[in-house]
């Protein structure tokens, strides 16, 4: 379930726009007031000046999460939220139009980030999003996942894993790691620093796998 919220002063205009958008792709999704509290995947936030900007500062965001502005024809203001790392611009005036016209980069972005992994443990079948999962490590016939929420244990071997959820996304850096390019905070020669700061050591054979990803 994709959870969604829409931040503007239009709301119910808009409102049926996103329900629409959403319909026709065939996800499954909730779309919900915005709380300070609440941790949304995809974020609508219109904007009218500058200063409307401040609120992106103050959402609540997972590696994940999409922000999707919804503002005026200004190139100043679209260059603004460019450098603040949100995802796409809707011109405000040209709303439905724009909808149809992002839809395929859309339904691709929501693929990538919020693809499910299905792991099995002691029968029972669970699921996590692969955006969640840290790294991977493989510990004699079984799968570690590292995770937001914790780590879960797997019967399986890391090639099965890489083979099973077909993403560029991850990469092998050793023959018991395979990590998630978007939690990597930098290459050094022997190891690799994730952003929570975990080291994880480079096998020699993945050292040039690894510099092609630079």
């Amino acid at each position: 379930m994709i959870r969604i919220s829409l931040i503007s002063k239009h709301y119910k205009q808009i409102e049926p726009l996103i329900h629409q958008f959403f319909d026709n792709l065939q996800v499954e999704y909730i779309l919900t007031n915005y709380t300070h509290q609440s941790i949304q995947d995809i974020y609508f936030v219109e904007i009218e000046k500058k200063d409307d900007l401040n609120i992106l500062n103050h959402l609540k965001k997972l590696e994940s999460t999409l922000i999707y502005i919804i503002g005026p024809k200004d190139f100043d203001l679209v260059s603004i939220c460019l450098q603040k790392q949100t995802h796409l611009y809707f011109i405000n005036s040209e709303l439905e139009k724009q909808f149809i016209h992002y839809q395929d980069f859309i339904k691709k972005q929501i693929q990538k980030n919020f693809q499910y992994y299905l792991y099995q443990r002691n029968g029972i079948t669970s699921k996590i999003r692969l955006s969640q999962i840290y790294y991977v490590e493989s510990l004699r016939h079984q799968i570690i996942l590292h995770s937001i929420n914790g780590e879960m244990i797997e019967r399986k071997t890391l090639s099965q894993f890489i083979k099973e959820i077909q993403s560029l996304d991850f990469i092998q850096i050793h023959k018991s790691y395979v990590v998630n390019k978007q939690f990597i905070q930098e290459v050094k020669n022997q190891e690799v620093i994730l952003k929570e700061q975990t080291h994880l050591p480079i096998g020699r054979s993945y050292k040039e796998s690894l510099k092609e990803q630079d």
